[in-house]
């Protein structure tokens, strides 16, 4: 009996999540490692799928597959439903989802619902033997992945399944890049469903500067340039807090902001849809980051230093 367990990345936005979401809007997104896994093995009579998380097992046919978009497991059988379209599959297996990413309320915003589309679709290519290639397998997951959530860019299915950090362009492109310091994150324990967010109307100009930004980001990475990743990290910030509704910037994220861009050395900024979760920084030396993680916990945050995934292919 072979069994495959699949690593899964979680993903934070560097700049662009509110940009990227109509056709061709830009964005920066990197993968970070978690604890994410997804195991799946041959079963005998029917199919079963259960996880770690508070969510009741729940079992079905593969002989006589019914598509299922809502409940609990609706990411995971939606994932289902579109590799079959691709290829056939008959054979019962058991898939596990062991996860750390949080849940509801107590989700940590790292993209545990992409993670969960990422996963089974490759846990299904690794058991079936399918050899989908790298850009069938993010076709396949990001399109499950929006019929469920019914909005979104793909850009974190993007980061995903390639791993890495990425320079993505919705529907189009997905470019590979290097970014030459240490990430951290502070999560703030606060959760927030970031498609309740993308619902808000934003004019042209907010998307043209954003897309604006992203590039002249990527182009300081790219010189490894951290002043002007900086300045140019804390305009992307600006244009979010001038365009967004009330709450997006929270008493703790803007006091752990203050606190991380006092410090020269030290680049921060809300990542994803704000109205609480996490902060991604990064530093370009990391003496004074211990002080830095004491003084935000003692306002209820928490700093950990985070690695990025590794690039699939």
């Amino acid at each position: 009996m072979n069994t495959y367990k699949i690593d899964v990345p979680g993903k934070l936005f560097i700049a662009g999540e509110y940009a990227v979401t109509r056709p061709g809007g830009l964005a920066l997104v990197t993968s970070l490692e978690s604890d994410f896994q997804v195991s799946i093995t041959t079963a005998t009579e029917v199919s079963l799928l259960r996880t770690n998380v508070d969510i009741p097992d729940y079992t079905f046919s593969m002989k006589n597959f019914k598509p299922e978009r809502t409940g609990p497991w609706n990411f995971v059988m939606t994932a289902i439903e579109y590799v079959r379209k691709e290829v056939k599959l008959n054979e019962e297996f058991e898939l596990e989802i062991k996860s750390g990413l949080g849940l509801g309320k107590d989700k940590k915003g790292y993209g545990s619902s992409a993670c969960v589309v990422v996963g089974v679709v490759n846990a299904l290519n690794e058991f079936f033997r399918l050899n989908l290639s790298l850009e069938q397998r993010f076709r396949l997951a990001g399109q499950a992945h929006y019929d469920v959530q019914g909005s979104g860019s793909r850009g974190d299915v993007a980061a995903i399944m390639y791993g890495g950090s990425i320079f993505y362009e919705n529907h189009q492109r997905v470019f590979p890049i290097n970014i030459p310091w240490q990430p951290y994150v502070v999560q703030t324990n606060q959760s927030s469903k970031t498609g309740e967010k993308l619902k808000q109307k934003w004019p042209k100009e907010f998307f043209e500067k954003s897309d604006e930004l992203v590039i002249e980001i990527s182009t300081a990475i790219d010189m490894q340039d951290f002043a002007l990743f900086k300045e140019k990290l804390l305009e992307n910030q600006i244009l979010l807090i001038n365009n967004q509704t009330k709450g997006y910037m929270t008493d703790q994220l803007a006091l752990a902001l203050n606190i991380i861009n006092s410090q020269p050395e030290l680049a921060g900024k809300i990542s994803g849809a704000g109205f609480g979760e996490n902060i991604i920084l990064f530093a370009e030396h990391e003496e004074n980051i211990a002080e830095l993680g004491a003084v935000l916990e003692a306002e209820g945050m928490k700093l950990e230093k985070a690695r990025i995934g590794k690039i699939n292919e």
